[in-house]
């Protein structure tokens, strides 16, 4: 163990022999992390801007400083995979060239398993002392990240993307009495996100004044963690090219091109994102669309596209509609009956329109001879819209659904255990909405761009310390979940119709047995 008190007589070190330190250029945010003496520091940033850069030189500057001491000093590095522990090696190696340290680096894995890695890298100085020249050995140890390693080592501890360690907290536990046991171990904990189920996030987390710029400061945790976006460390000098034409772009051009807002919230922004929590998954929403039957989202007006397709529509059509104005959008999704499926055949988004510009294109859609039935949200501003609707078209083809109110709950929320017989109406139309994503009775035949495919995946499902269970969806610029409402209303009208086939005239006796029932009179006297 490196325990000062107990380590063998310290020497002088022969001048020719101490390492040459070279000028190590780090960017100031790194520099603050370099020279940080702070016992456990968590890094929080984002993907690419040099974590793993700046924690090797520490790591390489650390053992050097250390064997001025102490005739050996180890640090470990626990790692969650095989490729980011051979990377680690080797820009460990590469930062010992700025020090003028002798390095070795070995590969001691019995195989190519995961669990059995064992890398290390080798530092050696060369002390003089009295009986002659002393040669202090130190260690960088990268091992897989579990349990039975983080018990294995003595000295400092660097726990590398950390949010992605199976079973962290048996690892913390692990590893924690012994960064106690002695005052000079320290301990880096470097990761991107990963969701909000793992002990990174519960020791990383902050306020939302929380710096983004990586300054360092209290997490609600009370550890100390430099968090830094890419946005941040964009004005910091840190560049960023597009993928395909390898043009210098910002960080706000980076997003909009990104196929999945979360996953660079999370990689980039440092957000946590909880994809288990997402009701509708990337995967469930791929399944649903239909491309080669695609046409695109109207934008403020009906196109006469949309109208010819559904003026053509075989099947009875339902619309749903998400009413908004100036903070959220209006939108309006129409779906068309065909046996079981649900057909997403039309959709149109409304920006800043007062309401009877919005009454003007309902009404195309409400006089359709195959209309059967919809359901507009009626909290707040929409309640002027519904009124209007139903003094036109009748409260029978047109409610309003208030989104806080409760309803009795269905089969499928029962079967999940819940113990309460009603539920929030948001939370039903929101189950049903995911079952028919899940059972694959509902084909999406509209052309979703980036805002209206994350608009989908914004509702969460939130279940309080008390059980209580509520549907929770972000705001942002491109709305607040309106597509995913107005698609849920549209599934909800269509639920709450019946099919209206042909009528069929009873003849014969059951006709003269309707007839005689009516008459209140003996059937067969």
């Amino acid at each position: 163990m490196n325990d000062p008190k107990t380590d063998n007589e310290s020497h002088a070190p022969d001048e020719k022999a101490v390492p040459e330190k070279k000028t190590v250029r780090f960017r100031s945010y790194q520099d603050s992390i370099f020279a940080s003496q702070a016992g456990t520091l968590i890094l929080h940033w984002s993907r690419q801007i040099g974590k793993s850069h700046v924690l090797a030189h520490w790591a390489v500057a650390r053992v050097v400083d250390k064997l001025e001491k102490h005739p050996t000093w180890l640090i470990t590095v626990l790692s969650n995979s095989r490729d980011n522990g051979a990377e680690f090696c080797l820009k460990a190696a590469e930062a010992s060239r700025f020090y003028n340290a002798d390095c070795e680096t070995a590969d001691e894995s019995p195989n190519l398993a995961f669990e059995n890695m064992r890398m290390e890298i080798r530092i050696t100085r060369t002390f003089q002392s009295a009986k002659g020249p002393v040669k202090h050995v130190g260690r960088i140890k990268v091992l897989a990240a579990n349990p039975r390693t983080a018990r294995g080592f003595s000295g400092d501890l660097i726990l590398d993307e950390f949010a992605f360690h199976e079973n962290s907290h048996a690892i913390w536990e692990a590893a924690e009495p012994i960064l106690s046991a002695n005052k000079e171990f320290l301990c880096r904990i470097a990761s991107t996100g990963n969701g909000r189920h793992n002990l990174f996030y519960r020791m990383a987390h902050g306020t939302l004044q929380s710096a983004n710029d990586g300054t360092v400061f209290q997490s609600a945790a009370g550890f100390s963690v430099s968090r830094l976006t890419r946005s941040e460390a964009y004005k910091l000098g840190v560049e960023i090219f597009d993928p395909n034409t390898r043009a210098s772009i910002t960080p706000e051009q980076a997003r909009a091109k990104a196929l999945d807002k979360r996953a660079y919230d999370q990689n980039y922004e440092c957000k946590f994102e909880d994809e288990n929590t997402c009701l509708l998954t990337h995967e469930l929403i791929q399944v649903a669309e239909r491309h080669q039957l695609s046409i695109p989202i109207d934008e403020q007006v009906w196109s006469a596209r949309s109208l010819a397709r559904l003026a053509s529509a075989e099947g009875q059509l339902f619309l749903g509609g998400d009413i908004g104005r100036h903070r959220d959008l209006t939108v309006f999704a129409v779906v068309e009956q065909a046996g079981s499926l649900r057909r997403v055949i039309a959709m149109l988004r409304l920006s800043g329109l007062r309401l009877p510009e919005q009454q003007r294109q309902l009404e195309p859609i409400l006089g359709l001879p195959k209309f059967g039935r919809a359901c507009l949200d009626m909290t707040g501003l929409g309640l002027g819209l519904v009124e209007y609707a139903q003094e036109r078209w009748g409260s029978y083809k047109v409610q309003g659904v208030n989104f806080s109110s409760t309803e009795p709950i269905g089969d499928r929320i029962r079967f999940e255990g819940r113990r309460h017989e009603t539920a929030r109406v948001t939370e039903i139309m929101a189950t049903d909405l995911l079952a028919m994503f899940e059972d694959r009775t509902i084909s999406i035949e509209v052309e979703l761009d980036a805002d209206a495919r994350e608009d989908l995946r914004k509702p969460e499902k939130v279940t309080s310390p008390g059980g209580r269970v509520s549907i929770a969806s972000t705001r942002d610029s491109a709305g607040h979940a309106d597509h995913f409402w107005a698609l849920a209303l549209a599934i909800r009208a269509a639920q709450t119709v019946p099919y209206i086939g042909r009528i069929i005239v009873p003849t014969g006796r059951r006709a003269d047995a309707i007839a005689a029932r009516r008459n209140r009179e003996p059937w067969g006297c």
